[in-house]
């Protein structure tokens, strides 16, 4: 995925530019999982490329209290990025946020199972 965010590849960006909804990082060296989602102009494409853009953390406290003493290498070894949800077009801002909050609900991302702090 940082590749195809490097090389800016067209089709990629193009289609996660148009692509709104909540996703998942998962860390498959601690388990733990943070939700997040995107329905910005850029969509996806815009939120995760602040990931790659900070090292791995998007300004998320947990995440970068996670990283602070390997960095972005202990991101590539060990996030793994999804999408859990795609919203529609027709998908307010708040449709997509209670969404997330509906998926934070369900993976425990909140607290000692995640890395969401709210």
């Amino acid at each position: 995925l940082e590749a195809l965010w490097k090389e800016k590849k067209p089709d990629w960006k193009a289609a996660l530019m148009h692509c709104h909804g909540v996703y998942l990082i998962t860390d498959v060296f601690t388990g733990m999982r943070y939700v997040g989602s995107a329905c910005g102009d850029d969509g996806i494409w815009s939120r995760w490329e602040t990931y790659f853009a900070t090292g791995g953390h998007g300004g998320n406290k947990l995440l970068r209290k996670l990283l602070k003493d390997d960095g972005v290498d202990y991101a590539r070894r060990n996030f793994r990025f999804s999408l859990l949800e795609h919203a529609s077009s027709r998908d307010s801002e708040q449709q997509v946020m209670e969404r997330e909050t509906f998926w934070k609900n369900v993976l425990l991302t909140r607290g000692e199972f995640g890395l969401n702090e709210n």
